[in-house]
Formats: C-alpha cells, sequence, structure tokens
C-alpha cells in the first residue's frame, strides 16, 4: 500500500532546507516548496502513487517559453498521469492559475489536473469534450490498474 515519507528539515547557511524524496536531495524550502512537498507526501502516502512516477520541477516548453511544472506522475507505460501546479498558501488558486496548468497540460497532455495552495484543492480530468471537476483524486491503484 501507500508508504509514509519523512520529512526532513534542516538549517544550512542559515536558511531552512527540505528533502525532496524525488530530487533526492535538500531544496530551499519556500512557502511554495512546503506546499509542493506536502502534496508529493499526499500522493505517496494517502493515494498510492510510487515515487518512480513522479517528478517535480521538470522543463516543459510551449510557444517557444521555457517553463517548469510543479509535480508530474506518469503511468506505468510512461503515459503522463497528473499534473499538479502548486502555490503558496497565501496565493488563492484563480483564473491565471488554471491558466498556467493549462499551458502546461496542452504541451503535456495529463489525464487529471490538480491545482493545490496547501488550503483548497481543485482537480479535474480531462474528458474528449475538454476538462470536467471531480470531487477528488482517486487513489493511484484506482486509476492505473482499474483503467479509469
Amino acid at each position: 500500500m501507500a508508504g509514509q515519507l519523512p520529512v526532513r528539515i534542516r538549517e544550512k547557511d542559515g536558511k531552512r532546507e527540505i528533502f525532496d524524496p524525488v530530487r533526492r536531495r535538500f531544496v530551499p524550502l519556500t512557502p511554495e516548496e512546503a506546499v509542493r512537498q506536502s502534496y508529493l507526501r499526499y500522493l505517496v502516502g494517502e493515494l498510492g502513487f510510487p515515487l518512480i512516477a513522479i517528478t517535480v520541477e521538470k522543463k516543459v516548453v510551449y510557444n517557444g517559453m521555457t517553463r517548469r511544472y510543479d509535480i508530474v506522475a506518469c503511468r506505468p507505460d510512461g503515459g503522463i498521469l497528473l499534473l499538479v501546479e502548486c502555490k503558496a498558501e497565501t496565493v488563492p488558486l484563480s483564473g491565471d492559475t488554471l491558466y498556467q496548468a493549462a499551458m502546461y497540460n496542452h504541451v503535456l497532455q495529463a489525464e487529471y489536473v490538480v491545482l493545490f495552495n496547501g488550503r483548497q484543492q481543485f482537480v479535474c480530468r480531462r474528458t474528449p469534450e475538454g476538462y470536467r471537476p471531480v470531487a477528488s483524486l482517486p487513489p493511484y491503484s484506482e486509476i492505473v490498474l482499474l483503467g479509469c
């Protein structure tokens, strides 16, 4: 079943850092990074997403512009299952946040898109007709093994 990821925080040169189990290194503990790490722990610990299926802060090119997505999770066959756009808790989820995720997903074509700011979560699923909101993200086993 799902594994728990320990939270490892350290102070280096007067700055706080958190260990990212996906990137396998300490990264600066910014407000957005705290939200990103929280969602990673939720994906792995609660929904059973395997760490090996997840990438964090990788480049995506849209209309010649290079950007970085927050979290992407893949199916066992390598197809992109999930795109997560994280914002700091103080940043409300808005049309701008959705537009940013939609730009990334135009390239990535993830089945699910999640917006998360530590307090609010918006989940939608791509369908042939477009995106439709869903109540919550299903567990990895339900999505992958049952073909949802």
